[in-house]
This record gives C-alpha cells, sequence and structure tokens, in this order.
C-alpha cells in the first residue's frame, strides 16, 4: 500500500490539531474506508466540512501548501489552491455545487470540500439511502485514529450505500467483507442502505433482519 496518504493526513492533523481554528469536518472516502479496516488503495484525502467558510478556513492553514501561482488548469480534478486562488467554487448543469480547496501534500491529492446544493441527490432515512456527502453523516460520524490523532469519518455504513449507487464493485466487496469480519451497526445499516440495496446487503452476509 502506497503510504503517502497516511503521511498527507498526518500531516494535515498536525496543522489542524495544533492551531486554535474549530471546523466542523469529516473524513470522507477510501482513506475513511481504509482506517475502518476496508483493503483498498486510497485515490486522495477527501474531507468535507459542515460550513462553506470552513474551506476557506482549511485553506488558511494549508497555505504553506498552496502554489505559489494561480493554476491555469480549471479541470476540478486537477485544479490546485494556490496563494492568490485558495478556494475554487463549480457549478454544474445539474445545480450540483461546491465549494474546495486541493493540494498536493507529500505527493498525495489532499482536497477539503462544501456541498452547498446536492442536485437532488438522494438522502434519507426512510428508503432512499444515506448519501455519504449528505446531511445525515454529521450525527453518525465514528472515531478513527491515525497515529497521535482521534478524527471523525463516516462509517462503512454509510459508504456501502454511496458506493453501491455509484456502482464502484471493488470498494463494495471491500467494505461487505470488513463489515461481515467485524460486524456492523444493524440500526445504521437499516437506515443508511435504500430499500434495493439493504435487501442485497442482506443477501451478501446471509443473516436475517
Amino acid at each position: 500500500m502506497d503510504k503517502s496518504w497516511k503521511s498527507a493526513l498526518a500531516k494535515v492533523c498536525e496543522i489542524y490539531f495544533q492551531s486554535d481554528t474549530k471546523i466542523e469536518w469529516i473524513l470522507v472516502g477510501s482513506v475513511g474506508s481504509v482506517l475502518q479496516g476496508c483493503e483498498m488503495e486510497p485515490g486522495d484525502v477527501d474531507i468535507y466540512v459542515k460550513h462553506k467558510e470552513g474551506v476557506s478556513q482549511f485553506a488558511e492553514l494549508l497555505n504553506d501548501f498552496a502554489l505559489s501561482s494561480k493554476c491555469e488548469n480549471r479541470s476540478s480534478n486537477d485544479w490546485l489552491s494556490s496563494k492568490e486562488e485558495p478556494v475554487f467554487n463549480q457549478t454544474f448543469t445539474s445545480g450540483f455545487t461546491w465549494t474546495k480547496a486541493r493540494w498536493e501534500i507529500s505527493g498525495f491529492n489532499v482536497e477539503v470540500v462544501h456541498i452547498s446544493n446536492p442536485a437532488g441527490i438522494p438522502d434519507s432515512l426512510t428508503g432512499e439511502g444515506m448519501w455519504e456527502g449528505g446531511q445525515y453523516i454529521w450525527s453518525h460520524s465514528k472515531n478513527v485514529s491515525i497515529g497521535e490523532y482521534t478524527i471523525p469519518t463516516v462509517p462503512l455504513e454509510i459508504q456501502l450505500e454511496s458506493n453501491l449507487k455509484r456502482k464502484r464493485q471493488e470498494r463494495v466487496e471491500s467494505i461487505l467483507t470488513t463489515l461481515k469480519n467485524y460486524g456492523y451497526n444493524k440500526e445504521l445499516i437499516n437506515k443508511a442502505l435504500s430499500s434495493q440495496n439493504l435487501s442485497y446487503f442482506y443477501s451478501e452476509v446471509s443473516l436475517p433482519r
């Protein structure tokens, strides 16, 4: 496993926890999965912040990693924060709108995002499934450890729903294996998964509801 993501996340944690800044943030994506026991190769370090100003606050904290000149690449997958443009706002044709900051730290991409308009992505406690970038993740966060730091992450039960919806089968299988081997929160799995995906989950783990 490429350990550069560990170095990148540890550096972010070191800077954040040594500052007096208070930001409501949560780790999402593949790094959050790995820290909960999954075997997968993280693509980048993904952090969601609850409030839009949290993106700018992280940008200030991580200013040393910003480019010295403005990034000319406007693709959201390649753009990086700079001293001139620390934060990037983007609205897609669907209406989906996010604010983000992005750096390369220890050779690994670190992205901080706030989503202000989810453009109708299903996010529900009653049948449509909970979204990893949605409103319900904050009250269900799970603490994980990296080195001396304890940080909140989105539980695998919720990550499973998002990866099923995105048809990311390798990640789905890794999450399922981890939940089978180490157990899962039955109440949360029943809330987190859509009706269709809940039936699939129970057929895979071969346990009664």
